[in-house]
């Protein structure tokens, strides 16, 4: 089973790796979906026929229920990503040189104001919404998995020479190692709703 996966997770890769980008470059921009393949291996959910029209209506009370059921698996991963995550910006940081570093943390502020902001908003969620939260993590997993179009795209963004491509390059590969590791023992329901569980609140409507 985990070899299905990781051959799913590059599947993902080559998917997407077209489009790293101008996500990377522009948040706003949506990412395709995965592969329908990947999205029933993942997902555990069967793709709509080919024509018929999605049914994005998600049984609210039965995932608010799920996610207090896994909070404590969903909390553990969660804490262990932005450690992953935490621990390459703070090696890439040691990599730049000063104008880089300053560029970065530029970067960092707006990603850390978008994301407050995302918090902060307490209208219910949608659908639509609650839908995109938790496809999220597919997105997630392609950045943490992929090396050398991240490797492309930050060399475009900060300008980085050949030694700090390589110094990064060994980073990305560790980075890579570390959250195949973590996916693999995690349970998959924990993943998928990582993203949607920090707006547990917005899940349910408020009553009329």
């Amino acid at each position: 089973m985990t070899q299905r996966i990781i051959v799913s997770l590059l599947t993902v890769v080559i998917f997407l790796a077209g489009y790293g980008a101008r996500v990377w470059t522009d948040p706003r921009q949506p990412v395709p979906p995965a592969p329908a393949a990947l999205a029933r291996e993942y997902a555990g959910q069967a793709a709509p026929a080919s024509g018929a029209k999605a049914k994005n209506q998600p049984d609210r009370a039965k995932l608010v229920a799920e996610i207090e059921k896994l909070r404590p698996q969903i909390a553990a991963y969660s804490t262990q990503v932005d450690e992953i995550y935490g621990e390459f910006e703070r090696g890439l940081v040691q990599i730049l040189n000063p104008p880089q570093r300053e560029k970065f943390a530029v970067n960092q502020k707006k990603r850390n104001d978008r994301d407050a902001k995302r918090l902060a908003d307490r209208a219910p969620l949608s659908d639509e919404d609650i839908q995109k939260a938790q496809d999220r993590p597919m997105t997630s997993i392609y950045w943490m998995i992929t090396v050398t179009p991240f490797l492309d795209m930050l060399t475009k963004e900060y300008g980085l020479d050949a030694m700090q491509q390589s110094e990064t390059r060994a980073l990305l590969a560790l980075r890579r190692n570390k959250f195949i590791a973590l996916f693999d023992a995690t349970p998959h329901p924990s993943i998928r709703l990582s993203r949607l569980a920090p707006l547990i609140e917005r899940v349910t409507p408020p009553a009329k």
